[in-house]
């Protein structure tokens, strides 16, 4: 008995009106999107190792650690260089194909990313070729 009252109650029932068109969201191309995922890891990768040398700089760590976390910082601001550089160039592209002015944020932001990434990877080398001395 409470089925059938459940069944009549569901057939009194209104259908539901069509939807309507879906809401365009604002979502990057999916390339892009795989861009940024890898520029925020490696950024925040960077920052951690970075945070990691200077601790273990203050804390005396042996000298062959540092060297090694300069070489991980180093080798992370190369990749951090090639995909926030690659992301630079999807931005330019998008720019030109769609004109939607929010590439060019993108753009302003993947272009301080990879002159950060530069920056750091050049001083990181340089911290390294140093402290393995000069010899003749």
């Amino acid at each position: 008995m409470e089925k059938e009252a459940e069944l009549e109650e569901i057939a009194e029932l209104e259908p539901l009106p069509e939807p309507e068109e879906a809401k365009k969201t604002r979502r990057l191309p999916p390339l892009l999107r795989l861009c940024r995922r890898a520029t925020v890891f490696l950024s925040l990768t960077l920052i951690a190792t970075i945070i990691f040398f200077l601790t273990g700089n203050q804390q005396a760590f042996l000298d062959s650690n540092l060297k090694l976390i300069l070489q991980i910082i180093s080798v992370n601001a190369i990749a951090l260089c090639f995909f926030s550089g690659i992301s630079s160039l999807e931005c330019i592209f998008y720019l030109v194909k769609s004109k939607k002015f929010r590439m060019l944020l993108h753009f302003i932001i993947y272009t301080l990313v990879l002159a950060a990434g530069i920056s750091i990877s050049l001083f990181s080398l340089t911290i390294n070729l140093l402290s393995e001395g000069i010899s003749f």
